[in-house]
């Protein structure tokens, strides 16, 4: 299959992702189903449909599969759009990149559910897959530990924080890993993002941050740490998981990331920041016009698997065809 390298086409369709501070949101949300709905899984992944309280999930079993290991996926969408079907395709090329099945919720969206109501679908569904985790190691003391992993983009990692938060301090140990693509970290209007007179993101800009925000959550709310875990204090990591954070080198969250990257290591936190350079907000779910995107997330899979880090030969690799993309690039 031929593999489109156009930067701008990625740029484009990225930004469907994005609620614009002057859209409609119903308008918003069909254009990102349209750009990114599609009936074909790659890497011959199988989809099954699952519910948990009443949530469904998509779950996406890879070729080769890890069989103690789950991940729970939260979508982005401004918190107002994205479903399963629109993120299936890119989480199933994440569940063959981790070797691992990839669990996708129906959680209700905003404005009509706003905070706490898609934490709480989030919520019953883990609170689902650790008891099955729990069952699955009383069956069996001799197979290996469960491993229950944590997942989530732009607007998602402010729900995956917060259904970390909120969780019982023993029931976190459960949670191994929090895997973050260009997360949003701080809401509040504090935020050091309202203040940059010029962003370099071509994808996201602080307006569009700040109108999906007060659509998710009333305004007093905002520095809430379930909203914006960059105000998180010592007592809400306690057990917290080793955290990977993959963002673009030219995305205005990045600051963001570097910010929780500096809190989590002063917790004592294990946490992996890879910024890949010249990327945009999401450039992971652009894999069929830019290399990167597949590079991407084989690095949160080699992460998963215990090889974080590209042996010299697969860095060659990658430093050709992106070479390679940067010269045919339109």
């Amino acid at each position: 299959m031929e593999i489109r390298l156009n930067r701008r086409s990625a740029i484009k369709k990225v930004k469907s992702l994005v609620l614009s501070s002057k859209a409609d949101v119903e308008v918003f949300r069909a254009k990102l189903e349209k750009n990114f709905k599609t009936e074909f899984l790659p890497n011959k992944v199988e989809r099954t449909e699952k519910s948990f309280s009443g949530i469904k999930c998509d779950v996406l079993v890879p070729e080769v599969c890890s069989s103690t290991r789950v991940v729970v996926y939260i979508h982005g969408g401004s918190f107002v759009g994205g479903s399963r079907e629109s993120w299936r395709a890119f989480c199933s090329s994440f569940a063959h990149a981790v070797s691992s099945r990839v669990v996708v919720p129906e959680f209700r969206l905003a404005p009509s559910f706003q905070y706490p109501a898609l934490i709480e679908d989030i919520e019953s569904v883990a609170k689902g897959i650790i008891a099955e985790a729990d069952a699955a190691r009383l069956t069996d003391q001799d197979a290996p530990d469960p491993e229950v992993i944590f997942a989530a983009d732009g607007s998602g990692a402010s729900i995956a924080f917060a259904v970390l938060f909120r969780m019982e301090e023993e029931k976190r140990k459960n949670i191994s890993k929090l895997i973050l693509f260009s997360p949003w970290l701080d809401l509040s209007y504090d935020n050091a993002i309202y203040s940059e007179k010029k962003s370099k993101d071509k994808v996201l800009n602080p307006r569009d941050v700040r109108y999906a925000a007060e659509l998710y959550t009333t305004a007093s709310n905002l520095s809430n740490v379930c909203v914006s875990p960059l105000k998180a204090s010592d007592n809400n990591f306690v057990n917290f998981p080793d955290v990977f954070i993959q963002c673009g080198q030219k995305e205005i969250m990045l600051s963001q990331a570097q910010q929780m990257n500096d809190l989590l290591t002063c917790h004592g936190i294990e946490c992996t920041l890879d910024v890949v350079p010249e990327m945009f907000y999401m450039f992971q779910m652009a894999g069929d016009a830019l290399f990167e995107s597949s590079f991407a997330l084989e690095r949160a899979g080699k992460y998963v698997n215990g090889a974080a880090e590209l042996s010299d030969k697969e860095l060659s690799e990658r430093e050709q065809l992106i070479k390679i993309n940067n010269i045919t690039r339109e």
